[in-house]
Formats: C-alpha cells, structure tokens, sequence
C-alpha cells in the first residue's frame, strides 16, 4: 500500500481592501513576554482598523481581561465616531472567539484556521513593526526591560502619526480624523528632562524642578509622564524642559546622563531653583516694594547671593549696545553699558562704524512698533501663511 505524502498549500496574499473606517478590524494577543513590566503586564491585546491601519495597544496583565477591553472598544467607537464595526478578523485563539458578542452587536467574525498565523497576516506584521520600533527605543533610551510599558505605548503613538507607504504615503491619523497630526509635541522618549515641581507643598526653598526621564504621553491629560532621576517616582508634569541628546542610563542606581551636562543646562536648574513659579506676592508686599522703589531704598538682604554668569551663546553678541566713543549721552536709562566692560579702542572708524551697525536693529516691543517696520510685516504674513497650512491654530 502506497503512502500519500500531504503537502501545505501556499498562502495568497489578500486582495480585498476595506472601503471604509471600522469596516474590518484586525485583533491579536503577544505574548507573553519574557519580561513583566513594572505594573506586572504580560501580554498586549492589538486592535488595528484595516482601512486607516490606525492601531490602538491595550496592555494586560492575564489573556483574561481581552474580552473586556474588546467590549469596551466596540463602545468607544460607537461613541466618539459614530460608527458600528462591521468584522472582525481575528486567529482561533478562544478569548477571541466570543460568538454571543458578535452576534448580539451585528458582527460577522472571521477566525483562522488552527495553526495557521499566515491568515491574520496583516495584524501579525503589524506586531513586527511595533516590535523593531520598541527595540530601537529600548537601545537607544538605555531604559531597564520592565519599562517596555512605556516604549509600547510611545512606538504606536509615533506609528499612528507617521506616513505609510501602504496607505498612498499618509498617516493613520490623517485617515481616521481627516486631519493631519500635530507633531510639534513629539519628543525622544527616555531622554533628560526637567521637570517642573508642584505647588503644593512646597516650601520656599525647596527646588522648583526636578532632573527627570521622559516616558511618553498620558491619553487626555495634556501633560508629559516623567520619571525622576534619584526617587524613581513616575508622574504627570505640564512645564517640562527638555534635552533630547541627553539619555541616563537607568539599569545602574547612580546613573548620570550620558553626555555632560552644559553650562546652559546647569544655568537653566540654577534658574529653576532661584525662582521659577514663585507664589504671587501678597497685597501688603506689593505695597512695601512699591514704598520701596519710591523712596529710593534698597535692601541688599533681598537680592539673591547666587554668582551670575552670562549663557555661552550670548558671547558672540553684544545685543544694543552702547559705546561711550559713539554716544556720550552719559544719562542713559541703562545703567550697565557695555562699553564699561568691551572696548573697541582699537578699531578704525570704519570698522567701528560696520560692527556698531550690526548692533543697530532694536526688537519691537509691540505690534504698534512692529507694523512700521516691512521686515516685520513680512515675517508675521509669513507665519500667519505657516499656521494656516499647518492649520495649527
């Protein structure tokens, strides 16, 4: 008796294009995942639209909580779109078969067949993608394994935003919202921070920032996640510097930043700590300062001790200067002109008369000023055109 020897049929890639948001959804399950993150998630439920390839992550702890993430997607969508998911395509895992769902909310589910990952290929490759961009955030951010919470969260942020070649160079945003993304709020994730500290009890001479790490974005909070340096605390901040070439290496406790820190970041903290955000001053104080400037009176214990150094980027400037050679109006309204500390001695009269010129141009104060000057006019025309095309009004 002879042997029949099977044979696997190859697989054909699909042809059939949704026409429409929410029209086809693709779900899968990863993992689970070789290391937990530090809120103990094993796993990510995927869920992308077919036709925007727009993707939405949800992290889970147990495969248990899928069909209550699938329930509340299919509510939201109903929701904030106005839509009703018409399929589902999903593989045979049996979280992902829930026949009584599906059939009392009008969708038709498409499953594989059993071992057979081949026929969810498309959410499978977008798994991939997601994979190599966590690895690049994870490589460069120099962030420990349990923070991959983070880096799942912000490499689907970036994916939805950025163009694709799939979707005739467009970005999943711009399909599903029919708006184009606003990129300006992008920053490297894990990189140096400083953030802001809270009011709230917060004493006088207390810092008014923090060195911190930047972990991504809080979905409806207009804010940034940060975590600090030294205490490992995560939290919201809005007022957030940040150095997007600086990365700390956060697998060693006494991790400092990669590159050193500059003067200018050190000036920054000195400026932080010296005063940022102080709490506005009371009725009475107003009224003694005010007493104060009037009668001419100075009290050195007020003013602050800290050595003040000019930012390196001012040196190679000297920003509406006055020159005793040129103006010998000694009763100027500036009381430190920097002719008491540069001297152009040496200079002819005609190289003298070239660098004061460079000099000459005095910033607006206000929109009065400025509307009398053609360069200036030109350069508002120009952004108000930008802000219009980037309809980031």
């Amino acid at each position: 008796m002879s042997s029949c020897k099977a044979t696997q049929i190859p697989f054909q890639l699909s042809k059939s294009f949704s026409k429409s948001v929410f029209d086809l959804i693709d779900i899968d399950i990863w993992g689970p995942l070789g290391v937990p993150s530090i809120q103990g998630h094993m796993y990510f439920l995927t869920i992308m639209d077919d036709f925007s390839r727009h993707t939405w992550v949800h992290l889970m702890k147990n495969k248990s909580e899928t069909r209550n993430l699938l329930q509340h997607f299919v509510i939201h969508i109903k929701n904030q779109f106005a839509k009703s998911i018409k399929t589902i395509r999903t593989d045979n895992g049996k979280e992902l078969c829930w026949n009584d769902f599906y059939d009392k909310n009008g969708i038709i589910h498409k499953s594989s067949c059993n071992e057979t990952p081949q026929q969810n290929s498309i959410v499978e490759r977008k798994h991939q993608h997601i994979l190599n961009v966590i690895r690049c955030i994870m490589f460069q951010s120099n962030l420990p394994n349990a923070y991959w919470y983070f880096a799942i969260l912000h490499s689907v942020y970036l994916i939805n935003r950025f163009s694709s070649p799939v979707i005739q160079n467009r970005s999943p945003y711009e399909l599903l919202y029919k708006c184009m993304p606003v990129l300006a709020d992008i920053k490297v994730i894990g990189c140096l921070c400083f953030a802001s500290t809270l009011e709230q009890n917060r004493h006088k001479f207390d810092p008014r920032a923090h060195k911190c790490i930047f972990l991504g974005y809080k979905q409806g909070v207009k804010g940034y996640i940060v975590m600090d340096i030294h205490s490992r605390e995560i939290y919201v901040s809005r007022n957030v510097v940040f150095y997007e070439t600086r990365f700390c290496d956060m697998k060693n406790r006494n991790s400092q930043p990669s590159q050193p820190i500059t003067r200018e970041e050190d000036d920054f903290m000195m400026y932080l700590n010296d005063g940022l955000e102080q709490p506005e001053e009371s009725h009475f104080e107003r009224e003694e300062q005010r007493q104060n400037e009037n009668n001419v009176i100075h009290d050195d214990l007020r003013r602050s001790t800290r050595i003040r150094r000019p930012y390196t980027y001012m040196e190679d400037y000297h920003h509406q200067m006055m020159v005793a050679s040129c103006n010998k109006n000694l009763n100027s309204k500036v009381h430190y002109p920097f002719d008491f500390v540069i001297s152009y001695n040496k200079l002819s009269d005609k190289q003298l008369k070239y660098t004061l010129s460079l000099s000459s141009q005095i910033e607006p104060r206000n929109f009065e000023e400025a509307k009398g000057h053609p360069e200036w006019l030109k350069a508002m025309e120009s952004e108000i055109k930008a802000l219009e095309l980037n309809r980031t009004w």
